[in-house]
């Protein structure tokens, strides 16, 4: 196993930061057909542990040494096994996990839940967003899969910071944050309700051919339809500025791998007076505000500006205070695409993917995760306080706006 021993890089210790004001544990849930044994998962799980560095390391802080990750031996990935019937929800499995809080202090970072239907499994695995990203969690179950059919896992190398692979110094700043005393927030409790909803293919290739068609893409169409449906049935957020953030997947600009760590930018659009506007122009608006946002130049930019708000203000109250005005958006919509890789593994397949589903921001805030897999949008709202409905009415926009001639 190769070991992860570093300090964090800015955006990583911006959500360590903000895991001490609230919550910042996200889940992803597979539906797998075909069951196997708890011992074979548990194998899987040991031997995906080996090939990540960060699925065994815990995060440590203190005034001489920085904020850093450091590799913990012999700290198996929870495993917890709930027998179901088959009309059994399993986002209550995740609602339980959501509202149970990371010791960051403590490895590993992530656990897993196998709810066992008659014929089905589902998987969940849920994670700390300071050290990983939905898309971490995706190949994540790529490679559990794997392993549970006997493929061999390469091991791979520590993930780099993307302040290091971006070329900036390894700096952690000052300030003592075993002063902050903000750890008493750890009695604060959480209920985020979660609702789930698979798009049928027909509908799936309708969204993307007529996205196409519109000079616009899928994210923004979503982007569009929840923007639409949350003021409709939101009252008093029918003529408000709305904000919706949208994480934005790194690897690709700064080149990188499948490896398990956090490789996003977030990048807000604010919506006002755009009521009035045909379903597509919305969703054109929607990909404009996110013009430039997947290239490297984006990414040292974003990077920088957390280098100076977390290594360069000397006071970290200061910088928890400004954290505690900031990700406070009414609507994020975080889509991980299309799943990439083969979803037939042997005796197992992976049916549908959805997620990632966490609180984003306060609690007031609805929190749309999305993958495309197996030809279907897989759709889940989070939030303290759901739009009732808000997933339906999404699919009855989005089938309107199909079948609307430009």
């Amino acid at each position: 196993m190769k070991q992860q021993n570093r300090r964090l890089g800015a955006f990583e210790k911006t959500f360590w930061l903000l895991d001490l004001i609230d919550s910042k544990d996200f889940a992803l849930a597979g539906e797998i057909e075909g069951r196997k044994a708890i011992s074979e998962w548990e194998s899987a799980l040991e031997k995906v542990q080996r090939r990540h560095p960060n699925l065994s390391v815990r995060i440590t802080s203190d005034a001489s040494a920085g904020t850093v990750l450091e590799h913990v031996e012999s700290t198996p990935i929870p495993l917890r096994v709930v027998d179901v019937p088959d009309d059994y929800r399993w986002e209550a499995e995740v609602e339980k996990e959501l509202a149970i809080r990371f010791d960051t202090s403590k490895s590993p970072l992530i656990r897993a839940v196998l709810v066992q239907k008659p014929q089905h499994t589902v998987l969940i695995l849920v994670g700390h967003h300071a050290i990983a990203d939905g898309t971490s969690i995706n190949y994540l179950f790529r490679d559990i899969l794997n392993a549970i059919t006997g493929i061999d896992l390469p091991l791979m190398q520590p993930q780099k910071s993307n302040d290091e692979t971006l070329g900036f110094a390894e700096y952690d700043g000052v300030g003592d944050p075993s002063d902050l005393h903000l750890k008493a927030d750890d009695n604060k409790t959480f209920a985020p309700k979660i609702a789930s909803l698979r798009l049928s293919p027909s509908l799936t290739k309708s969204i993307i051919d007529k996205s196409r068609q519109e000079k616009t893409t899928v994210h923004a169409a979503i982007c569009a339809a929840v923007l639409i449906a949350s003021r409709k049935m939101r009252a008093d957020w029918t003529d408000k500025k709305i904000e919706l953030i949208s994480p934005i997947c790194s690897r690709r600009a700064l080149g990188l791998d499948d490896n398990y760590g956090l490789n996003i930018t977030t990048h807000p659009v604010h919506f006002e007076g755009e009521q009035h506007l045909p379903f597509w122009d919305i969703a054109r608006l929607a990909k404009a505000g996110l013009a430039g946002t997947d290239t490297a130049e984006h990414v040292q930019n974003y990077i920088g500006f957390f280098r100076d708000l977390t290594f360069k203000t000397p006071d970290l109250r200061e910088v928890v205070e400004i954290l505690k005005q900031a990700f406070n958006q009414e609507i994020m919509v975080t889509n991980l695409g299309r799943v990439k890789y083969d979803t037939d593994f042997g005796a197992l397949r992976l049916n549908a993917l959805y997620g990632p589903m966490v609180r984003s921001g306060k609690g007031k805030e609805q929190t749309v995760g999305v993958i495309t897999s197996n030809g279907s949008l897989c759709l889940t709202n989070t939030s303290d306080t759901p739009i009732d409905g808000l997933l339906q009415a999404m699919e009855k926009l989005l089938s309107d706006a199909c079948e609307a001639t430009s």
